[in-house]
């Protein structure tokens, strides 16, 4: 069973805004966990895009965007250095932007696409596997301009539109494994379901897997 922990995935220190992160926050302390603090951006690397090569080789513990980059390495889809760099700034930036753990982010985007930006599958694309019906109607409100379903093919539209779809999904269901099922599910099949019964739905268990090992591993 998904540890009781599992679900705390949003960053602490986001102002609460709205009423399902003021629950996010609460459940975050009830766990007992101090976790996923959002820590200072380091300077921006250099202009080839990606930081020095002894900062790719160590990773540093401190760097909250090295993280994302360690725990990218555990993609099913190999991502050369330039592109595990680059999709971890947009994974840190977006996840902190909406109040997710970006590792919790990460865990997502490893389960549906393996991290592959040109993934397709059931007609969803890209590295959060989005449907473009579904796509389309979010992209505005994620401040992304909707330009046909090649949209998803751009890993940091794909990113901005798939996690603010997540968010959605949490303030409709206010409960947050729901929202990862209805996620993978859509909303409507999970409506009725009870939070103790999404906890159970494979994928949920999966993602909630996947995002307790990067934590321990990288966190």
């Amino acid at each position: 069973m998904t540890k009781q922990v599992s679900h705390c995935y949003r960053h602490a220190q986001r102002p609460a805004q709205s009423r399902s992160h003021r629950w996010s926050i609460r459940l975050l302390t009830a766990g007992g966990l101090g976790l996923a603090t959002i820590l200072t951006l380091t300077p921006a690397p250099a202009a080839a895009g990606e930081p020095p090569l002894a900062v790719l080789t160590t990773d540093p513990p401190n760097d909250p965007v090295g993280m994302v980059a360690s725990a990218l390495t555990e993609c099913s889809n190999r991502l050369n250095r330039q592109q595990r760099w680059s999709i971890a700034r947009m994974i840190h930036d977006e996840s902190t932007e909406q109040g997710y753990d970006p590792l919790f982010i990460t865990a997502l985007v490893q389960v549906e696409s393996g991290c592959s930006p040109t993934a397709r599958g059931g007609g969803a694309i890209g590295l959060t596997q989005l449907l473009p019906s579904t796509a389309r109607g979010v992209a505005s409100r994620a401040g992304v301009t909707w330009r046909g379903p090649q949209t998803l093919n751009d890993p940091e539209a794909n990113l901005q539109i798939g996690i603010q779809y997540l968010r959605e999904l949490e303030e409709l269901l206010d409960d947050p494994y729901k929202a990862v099922a209805a996620y993978n599910m859509g909303p409507a099949p999970v409506l009725r379901m009870s939070s103790k019964r999404a906890q159970g739905v494979r994928y949920v268990r999966k993602v909630m897997a996947r995002y307790e090992a990067l934590r321990e591993l990288y966190a």
